[in-house]
């Protein structure tokens, strides 16, 4: 369904789930190698061997997390504080991320406008409880009528396609 909101008058148009998904799968691409080069610098610093291709995943994230010991725990804090710059740095300065871009996707706040500093360090900070319980603060953008996740209704933020914030 095409949905759209307006601004002072200008229109825009809103980007669905599967748009926004596809823009998120394509930032994951960029950020698993980040994500590795980083956590496993970490690891090497604290005497952990780096695991092998098939061992990565889920289950070593959170063998990490159990037993991992301080390395194991800096790994997964360098992978967070990477993926949380990654976000918070395109979209405070561009307003739209890689995958956004590719897309022609577009963060804006309630006025029109690229998202400040101060609201998109909210929107990354907010996808932590969006991310929570199954990602249904995700989830939650296919149903919801503005096509806005829980870290948009707490950012005060839209995407939308195309337009210029």
């Amino acid at each position: 369904m095409n949905r759209a909101m307006s601004v002072e008058g200008a229109r825009y148009r809103v980007a669905g789930f599967w748009r926004r998904a596809l823009a998120g799968a394509v930032d994951a691409l960029a950020l698993v190698p980040l994500t590795l080069l980083f956590g496993g610098v970490a690891l090497m610093a604290g005497g952990r061997p780096l695991p092998r291709p098939s061992e990565l995943g889920l289950g070593y994230a959170v063998d990490l997390a159990l037993s991992g010991g301080a390395s194991g725990a800096a790994a997964l804090l360098m992978a967070a504080i990477v993926v949380a710059l990654y976000f918070f740095i395109f979209h405070a300065l561009r307003g739209q991320t890689p995958g956004k871009r590719l897309l022609g996707l577009r963060v804006i706040d309630a006025w029109g406008e690229r998202p400040s500093v101060l609201r998109a360090l909210l929107r990354t900070i907010a996808y932590l409880p969006s991310a929570l319980l199954f990602s249904l603060g995700f989830l939650w953008i296919g149903f919801d009528r503005e096509k806005r996740g829980l870290h948009d209704w707490l950012a005060g933020t839209y995407v939308i396609v195309g337009g210029r914030p």
